[in-house]
């Protein structure tokens, strides 16, 4: 095998009429000889020209199970079917992947298929969808506020920097994000959270002259066990969007599931709000 990324060889050894391949078993080495030599070798002898693809759909605010019950019926057709095929991937606060796996003659045919299974998921599932292949949430976003030509300002009350720093990563030139504040927790707050959030969203899009101000904070019975209450709030000039959810987990986890609330939380007001 003439791909050797590591000390250890692999070998291909016809044996009779069928044959053994050796590779290394540390995985990114057995990898790269297996998509560079050994998987083609494989359809050669067989007489396999047809070519396998894959898609993958990205969702968040449903479980593994949820999903699947709503694609029952699909899954129940493609059974029967055998093309294209669908496998579930949960992938913690990046949520539950869909992948669509196709096998056809040629490239323009696996993508016919793959497009058509992609829409009719899209129907079943609808806004739950919201990104495909290495699509990230904050990646959607950022695209969907350029498309609308608006820009954002952040006011993290819990997540302290988590969503500046993934949608800065995205827009280091910060012309849709234009940035992002640091408000600390409601430990000695008087006011209800929906209240402290609404004014923090109203006062970080002044702060920073963007078209939308989002804010998100946990209320005071955060609970490292339990994990709390988040409060999300969306300032617009001529629009106001409030919400709470309750999130698991240690600080981090909280965190990082915040972030991809308050994410998607933006990404379906700005669905509602499109003319």
């Amino acid at each position: 095998i003439p791909q050797m990324p590591g000390t250890a060889p692999g070998m291909i050894c016809p044996v009779g009429n069928k044959v053994i391949y050796a590779v290394p078993g540390v995985p990114h080495e057995m990898r790269q000889m297996m998509r560079g030599t050994v998987l083609d070798d494989l359809r050669r002898r067989s007489g396999e020209t047809a070519v396998i693809r894959s898609r993958v759909l990205r969702t968040w605010g449903d479980s593994e199970s949820g999903l699947a019950e709503k694609l029952s019926d699909r899954i129940g057709e493609l059974d029967e079917i055998g093309n294209p095929t669908l496998a579930f991937q949960a992938s913690g606060i990046e949520g539950i992947k869909i992948r669509i796996t196709a096998k056809a003659a040629d490239e323009t045919a696996a993508h016919v298929i793959i497009s058509r299974e992609e829409g009719l998921l899209r129907d079943i599932l609808g806004d739950v969808v919201f990104g495909v292949d290495e699509e990230t949430m904050e990646k959607v976003v950022l695209n969907q506020l350029r498309r609308q030509r608006l820009t954002l300002a952040v006011a993290e009350g819990l997540t302290g920097g988590v969503l500046s720093a993934r949608l800065s990563e995205i827009d280091p030139g910060m012309a849709t994000f234009r940035g992002g504040s640091v408000t600390g927790e409601l430990k000695d707050s008087t006011l209800p959270g929906a209240e402290i959030a609404a004014e923090t969203a109203a006062q970080v899009r002044r702060e920073f002259a963007a078209d939308i101000g989002l804010a998100v904070t946990a209320a005071q019975n955060y609970d490292e066990q339990l994990g709390g209450t988040v409060f999300l709030d969306l300032a617009m000039s001529d629009a106001h969007c409030a919400t709470t959810t309750s999130l698991p987990g240690d600080r981090a986890r909280f965190r990082n599931y915040a972030v991809i609330n308050v994410l998607n939380f933006l990404r379906k007001t700005l669905n509602e709000l499109q003319p």
